[in-house]
């Protein structure tokens, strides 16, 4: 039978579907057989051919992998697989099967070791880690760092003689026993207890030592080594915080290193934007700062292969792909995390010599510093640095270099999206240099040319800067217009018609109904690309082109635009039965939203088909990218297709016990961005439906409570923050309704929306999202007042979440940080989050009679007062708001 088999394996290695096809089909029959396990474990071990070998391998961890599959087998069978896997092992020279091999061999151990049943993989593990032939050693070490993947808890009895054995092999960095050896402690390292803790950091120093080594040797292997890091840092940064000096110095010394790759690089940069988010005390205790912010700088400013095409700021960041995107990551969470006083000072001492130094990487590497703190520092900025640092930016953007012009543009973006209302009032400086850059666009396209790189930060600053000015934008509202209407004229592309319909969605959020004299002449333009059907390529055009029609309906006001709202409607109806596409839909979603700002209970019609579709947005799982381990080396998928079932005595089963997804083939998920924004802008709608369609969304409001709900424990901080919003939405709405359904719904929606509020202020990672839930909570006491407090427990969750935050007890405020650390004062969103709990207080005053708050006010009076300095003229104005409530 083995030859048999082994013909068959043969046959699904060929590149002819027909035969791939046949042997698809002689596999499963062959796998019905008695004694096929025995079969497969003599090709894995016999068999000429190295594939066929791995192919034997991997249907077997898959058949078995399954542990009712592995209690069939008489124990004699169990025996001579578990004594033949390990010989096959100590004889392949193929890595790749060995690895399959070794694969197979941690599910046996996840079957047997728990019981006791394997000493001999002990033995075996114990023999060949101590051998003194290298290849012995190296292959001890390899099969721990597997089955360790595999089977780690069923190790951990054995973790404390292992880590003994760790100590040699992690100085052994000759070979690949140092790396295995990591890769065995980072598998370990979410499992480690406190009684293997101090053997466990007493490693890490020759960690750090196999790192540097293996910096020389592989990088890819050293990177894939700091993963340790990462874990640590994650699970158990009790372990890391001993050695973390050293390990950060490592990391800065990696990503200033260009002699290095890109990958390991980054994964040091990643790493020290990540550790400064969650350890701020440490780096500012350990004098880290400067020396954090200065190598982050110097990156920033270095030559990439992405500066030919201006990468950064040509509007396609990616996903921190290259050492100076990580870098400006590291830059945003330093500003988020650390104290401007902190920071600022020796950002600021590496930004001013760079912008006067002429060289045009060293002053994009100053501009793309600045953009980057720009949120986290706004305050700051705001009131001790905005003009002269205008007045750069602005010299930035007239530069005949690109790269220069471009980095300038991005800075002035993120100015004009985060140091609000006080950039505002430099318009009459920027705005000009913003239209004289958009007019030389228009003259070097209508002349045949392409689009400048770049442009697509041009448009983002002007949208940002134009957006937020309001009624400031009407003396220049003529001479935008007339540019972006040139655009659209010009033979432009179609990603610059894109950004120019874009701009005027902006700008029409600025200017309201003063857009009126051009809403003609905006509208038929939008007709051409929103009755006709698009193709593939011009698909955005159509898209941006619904978003603006959006924000025209909200910004132009009900007389002008009621005429056009039911059109408008059963276009976004209809381009949603045509297109199965996340940004259609979610476009669609915001256009109804909008409309409904219009149509108010007139949108009741149209709501049935509406709504079916919201929930299937919110419902659905589309967009789910499951990520598998590349274990297979490269085999064909086709015993994925032997899922077939066979007939046994239980009933169906899988061939391969497969019965679900295993667990160890898969390393991750993750969700396509468009599917993402899909939930979070469905969540968005949701909430305006239900502001501006009163009772109509009344018979959706139960169903609508229940998807958006959901929704507060989804993946992304954008989705749940999105979701916290709509349901506080939906419970004041029920409370505004007379309808005595609406009262019903009330009920039930505050009982649990409260403490679910409570539940996300208390554990939520994110400060936005916590933010977003501690806003809630004054807006309903604001709205609803003393029926949110009649539940039991409703006013005591409250007070508590308020009293954690001031307190620093909140998941998102540090709370494994350094207790008792000196004060080294405070992020400005980590005041943020102080203010943000403050404001639940006058909300709270108003929602109860006077003696009540009176005795909770007392109670919490302290904890405002012995906030920080920086934080303690809004107290005093909190203070303020609230004493009202007793006059």
């Amino acid at each position: 039978m083995a030859t048999k088999l082994e013909d068959t394996l043969n046959k699904l290695l060929v590149a002819d579907n027909a035969v791939i096809q046949e042997g698809t089909k002689e596999l499963g029959e062959l796998l019905k057989t008695p004694g096929v396990v025995g079969e497969l474990c003599k090709v894995m071990g016999t068999s000429t051919a190295p594939q066929v070998r791995q192919y034997a391998a991997v249907i077997l961890r898959k058949r078995l992998g399954k542990s009712r599959h592995w209690i069939k087998l008489e124990p004699n069978v169990k025996d001579g697989i578990k004594e033949g896997v390990l010989q096959a092992l100590m004889r392949e020279p193929e890595s790749s099967v060995r690895n399959a091999i070794a694969q197979f061999v941690g599910v046996i151990a996840r079957h047997e070791l728990s019981a006791g049943n394997w000493p001999a993989l002990l033995q075996f593990i114990q023999q060949m880690v101590q051998s003194q032939n290298i290849q012995e050693r190296q292959l001890g070490v390899y099969v721990v760092s597997v089955v360790s993947s595999v089977a780690g808890d069923q190790l951990l009895p054995h973790l404390h003689h292992l880590l003994h054995l760790f100590s040699a092999t992690l100085e052994d960095t000759t070979s690949p026993a140092a790396f295995h050896t990591i890769q065995a402690l980072t598998n370990f390292a979410p499992l480690v207890g406190q009684e293997n803790m101090n053997e466990f950091q007493a490693l890490l120093p020759k960690v750090l030592v196999a790192i540097k080594a293996l910096l020389s040797q592989d990088e890819d292997q050293a990177a894939e080594s700091m993963e340790l890091f990462d874990v640590l840092a994650e699970c158990e940064v009790a372990l890391l915080v001993p050695h973390l000096r050293p390990v950060i110095q490592l990391c800065l010394d990696i990503s200033g290193d260009k002699n290095l790759g890109e990958t390991v690089r980054v994964k040091a940069i990643t790493f020290l934007g990540y550790i400064t988010r969650l350890k701020k005390k440490y780096i500012l205790k350990n004098k880290l700062v400067v020396p954090l912010v200065s190598a982050m700088f110097n990156v920033a400013c270095s030559e990439s292969e992405d500066d030919s095409c201006l990468g950064f700021f040509g509007g396609e960041e990616g996903e921190g792909g290259n050492p100076v995107h990580a870098a400006a990551q590291t830059l945003d969470a330093c500003a988020l995390h650390l104290p401007p006083d902190k920071l600022l000072p020796c950002l600021m001492a590496q930004v001013e010599p760079a912008l006067k130094s002429g060289n045009p990487h060293q002053v994009k590497g100053a501009y793309l510093a600045l953009a980057m703190v720009a949120e986290g520092c706004a305050d700051t900025l705001r009131h001790k640095h905005l003009h002269p640092l205008l007045q750069c930016i602005c010299h930035g953007i007239t530069s005949e270099n690109q790269l220069v012009r471009n980095s300038a543009l991005f800075a002035l973006g993120q100015f004009a999206e985060h140091l609000q209302p006080d950039i505002s009032k430099y318009h009459a400086d920027l705005l000009p240099v913003l239209f004289d850059y958009l007019t030389q666009i228009c003259v070097l396209v209508g002349k045949g040319g392409s689009d400048p790189p770049g442009v697509d930060r041009m448009f983002y600053a002007l949208e940002v800067f134009c957006e937020n000015l309001e009624g400031e934008l009407l003396p220049h509202l003529p001479a935008l217009m007339e540019r972006l209407f040139a655009v659209l004229a010009a033979p432009t592309s179609v990603h610059m018609k894109e950004l120019a319909i874009s701009a005027i969605g902006a700008t029409a959020n600025a200017a309201k109904e003063h857009m009126s004299p051009y809403f003609q002449q905006i509208v038929e333009m939008l007709k051409g690309y929103l009755t006709v059907d698009q193709a593939d390529e011009t698909m955005s055009l159509q898209v941006q082109s619904l978003d603006t029609l959006g924000q025209l309906a909200r910004c132009m006001g009900v007389e002008n635009f009621l005429v056009y709202a039911p059109d408008c409607v059963s276009l976004g109806l209809g381009l949603m039965e045509r297109k199965d596409d996340p940004d259609v839909r979610k476009t669609c979603y915001l256009l109804f939203a909008s409309l409904a700002s219009v149509m108010k209970g007139e949108m009741a019609v149209h709501l049935p088909k509406i709504m079916d579709r919201m929930m299937l947005s919110l419902r659905s799982t589309d967009g789910v990218v499951t990520h598998f381990k590349d274990d297979e080396g490269g085999l064909p998928t086709t015993i994925e297709g032997l899922s077939d079932s066979e007939e046994e005595e239980e009933g169906e089963v899988d061939l391969l016990g497969n019965e679900e997804t295993e667990d160890e083939d898969v390393a991750g998920y993750s969700v396509e961005n468009a599917f993402l924004e899909e939930k979070e802008d469905t969540c968005v709608a949701l909430r305006e439906l239900s502001l501006h369609c009163g009772d109509a969304f009344l018979p959706y409001m139960d169903k609508s409570g229940e998807e958006v709900y959901k929704m507060l424990n989804y993946p992304n901080e954008d989705v749940r923050q999105a979701a916290v919003n709509a349901m506080a939405q939906f419970v004041i709405s029920l409370s505004k309704s007379s309808a005595p359904e609406a009262a019903e719904g009330f009920k039930k929606w505050i009982q649990v929306f409260i403490p679910k509020l409570s539940e996300l202020i208390r554990t939520d990672e994110e400060r936005s999202v916590v933010m977003a839930c501690l806003e809630a909570y004054a807006e309903v006491l604001k709205e609803v007042g003393a029926p949110v407090l009649v539940p039991q427990g409703h006013l005591e969750a409250i007070i508590n979440c308020v009293r954690d935050v001031m307190e620093k007890k909140t998941m998102c405020q540090d709370m494994a940080d350094e207790a008792g650390s000196e004060d080294e004062g405070e992020a400005e969103h980590d005041e943020m989050l102080i203010e943000y709990a403050g404001e639940v207080v006058p909300s709270l005053g108003k929602a109860m009679t006077q003696d009540a708050f009176a005795t909770q006010f007392a109670q919490l009076l302290p904890l405002f007062a012995n906030k920080t300095v920086s934080v303690y003229a809004w107290q005093l104005g909190a203070v303020h708001r609230v004493t009202f409530l007793f006059c």
